[in-house]
């Protein structure tokens, strides 16, 4: 890719980040706008090489993990093209922490970042992945689908796996570490992935009983809206159109939105990308999903 290099990997190199990573660490958190709380740290290291997954919601989330992290952990990260590349800033600390580029668009390029992410865990290095593949922006769903390169990964290599659940309150981002996932107690991958989104998922459901509720009542329609514009507004480059193209889908999967959508002849279209689109859409599955009371 030219920006980061992980051809070199070593076990030095991995030994050498684990000295830099408290101070590393320490220059992020002093970087953020954000304050950062670890709330919980449920994992046990066992001397295995760890996959972190976390969710993936807001702009400094990248940061504030690794700050929460007691072991350095090679990003995985997503970059298409010149537009999406990381100032030279951002360069700096991704490649002293470590990073692993892909290039999402690019079969080929996601194919060497897994066999980059198997090479740094056998060698005893640990991996950061934000599994959702986007930022997870939607008003009402814990976690996207997850991409199954983690746990192929993690069985490939015997690692370990560590959902990392993370949400942000005003200027707080609060942090959930959880146990090791058992991804060995099922059948196949396809199992294993739904296993660690429900336990991610979990963790974020977690997250929210913690805050004061907001109530729907008290907000007005361009609530959320106006919560996506801030998010992007701190990285102008990114595009949630283009983010969403990135999300997990089952081959053939329709959602409910763009069968409606198609049936009454409307674009479907994500909130932000078009939000007057987006209400009537929002609109139409309100009316098909809506209880039908009894005579």
């Amino acid at each position: 890719m030219g920006i980061f290099s992980t051809s070199g990997v070593s076990r030095y190199s991995i030994k050498w980040r684990r000295i830099i990573h408290k101070p590393l660490t320490a220059l992020f958190g002093s970087t953020l706008k954000e304050k950062i709380t670890l709330l919980r740290n449920g994992f046990i290291p066992n001397g295995r090489s760890t996959i972190y997954a976390a969710t993936h919601v807001f702009y400094d989330d990248v940061a504030s993990v690794c700050c929460c992290l007691e072991h350095s952990a090679y990003l995985l990260i997503g970059i298409e093209g010149a537009d999406n590349t990381p100032v030279f800033s951002e360069r700096l600390a991704l490649n002293l922490n470590g990073a692993i580029v892909v290039n999402r668009a690019e079969k080929k390029s996601r194919s060497e970042s897994l066999n980059t992410m198997v090479s740094i865990l056998n060698k005893q290095g640990n991996v950061l992945i934000f599994p959702e593949g986007g930022w997870n922006l939607t008003p009402n769903l814990l976690i996207q689908k997850l991409h199954w390169g983690v746990l192929r990964a993690a069985e490939q290599t015997n690692a370990n796996v560590v959902p990392i659940a993370v949400d942000l309150v005003e200027n707080t981002c609060y942090v959930i570490i959880g146990e090791n996932f058992n991804y060995s107690a099922y059948d196949n991958i396809q199992e294993a992935t739904e296993g660690l989104t429900d336990t991610m998922a979990t963790l974020v459901w977690e997250l929210i009983c913690m805050k004061q509720p907001l109530q729907r009542h008290n907000l007005d329609d361009t609530y959320w809206l106006k919560h996506i514009q801030a998010q992007y507004s701190r990285m102008p480059q990114k595009d949630q159109a283009k983010e969403e193209l990135y999300f997990y889908r089952p081959k053939g999967e329709v959602s409910l939105g763009e069968v409606l959508a198609e049936m009454y002849g409307l674009e479907y279209k994500s909130m932000a990308t078009d939000y007057e689109q987006h209400k009537r859409v929002q609109s139409l599955i309100d009316n098909w999903t809506k209880p039908v009371g009894f005579l």
